[in-house]
């Protein structure tokens, strides 16, 4: 739903825990993340770098659990089997929040809603 007039200067939440600063006309580089102030270029690639970690802390872990497996047999892969879930789970995660955190500060013009 559009709004009827332009959208007055000010701080918009753009994700939980982010606000974006928006001029009247369009976002500026100005972010408030976790109540510090960062550029969204900033946070753009410190997000990206974090969600690159967790997919690292993944891939470790799967290969953690086949080398084990094979190293030690089918009892220490029944035992290891943990390592697998919570890898997966590292790189689904990173992939959802960093990807959403991502696209809640995007780089292209397009501002709040106007509300009525």
């Amino acid at each position: 739903m559009s709004g009827g007039g332009p959208v007055a200067p000010g701080w918009y939440d753009v994700h939980r825990r982010t606000q974006r600063w928006w001029d009247g006309r369009q976002w500026t580089e100005n972010v408030i993340h976790h109540g510090r102030p960062i550029t969204a270029t900033a946070l753009r690639t410190e997000t990206t770098r974090m969600q690159w970690m967790w997919v690292g802390v993944g891939v470790v872990a799967w290969a953690a659990f086949l080398v084990f497996s094979f190293a030690f047999g089918a009892s220490a892969a029944f035992a290891l089997a943990l390592l697998p879930v919570a890898g997966t789970a590292a790189i689904v995660a990173a992939a959802i929040t960093g990807s959403r955190l991502i696209a809640a500060v995007p780089p292209t013009p397009g501002g709040p809603v106007a509300s009525r």
